[in-house]
């Protein structure tokens, strides 16, 4: 499996174009466009590329396991700034949801035939931020915030001659996170806001109940890189596009007897979903 590196190039490349950007063109206005914007609700819809890959010799053998392709859904958020004792005070919180297909590689238990398949999927996600906003030049706020959120992975594999049974797989996870967010009013209608985080998975879990399958998995790094273009259009209306990369891992799961008799465990893995939104906001 190809390292999945062509979301995290996209991300990276509108990262680099943004600070470039910021730097030259930023000029001054204040503090309260900025503190108004940060005051919206929010929805978007998203196309977005997954892939997920597991091996067995973690971090760097082959991959033996993997899912990839697009899928599409929509997100809903809410975030706030206030002054209330402390000056700025932010908070943000989102929910997200996709469903689609994914193309599977890999095999089934007690099989050494290979399988190749589509599989349904669907992605749920749930993040909050908390965090202070302070102006570090003209036009450009900075936020550090701390994250926390909830992520769920369904995914379905039919019944066919090679898997003859209907297997389902539910993984889920919390994180928490350590981020902030750098937003640059470059015109009076145009903002763009850099997000980057880092953080860690908690209480990793797979189900798979027609094998008999329920463990934690190991809590390993989370990793968050995104921007955002806003342009207002209103008073209180904007519409904005969006890109944003994050990668985690799954620790290798404890060696449990399946129903079939066969020893076995979810290995180590790897997911990377790269979302890219288009959406409108309104500002309160």
């Amino acid at each position: 499996m190809t390292c999945r590196s062509s979301g995290r190039r996209a991300v990276y490349a509108a990262l680099s174009g943004f600070m470039l950007v910021a730097g030259a063109q930023a000029r001054i206005h204040g503090e309260s466009a900025l503190a108004a914007y940060n005051n919206n609700a929010s929805l978007a819809f998203i196309h977005s590329h997954v892939e997920y890959g597991e091996r067995l010799s973690p971090p760097n053998g082959a991959y033996f396991d993997t899912d990839s392709g697009f899928v599409e859904g929509g997100r809903f958020a809410v975030s706030g700034m206030r002054t209330a004792g402390v000056r700025n005070v932010y908070f943000h919180v989102s929910y997200s949801q996709t469903d689609g297909t994914l193309n599977y590689v890999g095999g089934i238990n007690g099989s050494s035939t290979p399988l190749s398949e589509s599989q349904n999927t669907q992605m749920t996600d749930i993040g909050l931020r908390l965090g202070q906003g302070f102006m570090v030049a003209n036009r450009m706020m900075l936020i550090p915030y701390i994250g926390y959120g909830f992520h769920h992975w369904g995914r379905g594999q039919s019944a066919s001659v090679t898997a003859p049974y209907n297997l389902y797989e539910g993984y889920r996870n919390q994180y928490a996170a350590f981020g902030f967010l750098w937003q640059v009013e470059l015109f009076r209608r145009l903002v763009t806001s850099l997000n980057l985080a880092y953080g860690r998975t908690i209480h990793p879990t797979i189900s798979a109940p027609a094998v008999g399958l329920a463990e934690g998995l190991g809590p390993k790094p989370w990793r968050r890189a995104g921007v955002d273009v806003d342009y207002l259009i209103g008073r209180h209306e904007a519409v904005f596009m969006s890109a944003t990369f994050t990668e985690f891992q799954y620790g290798a799961g404890p060696w449990v007897v399946l129903n079939n008799g066969y020893l076995g465990s979810e290995p180590f893995s790897q997911t990377e979903v790269t979302n890219y939104a288009i959406g409108a906001r309104f500002l309160f």
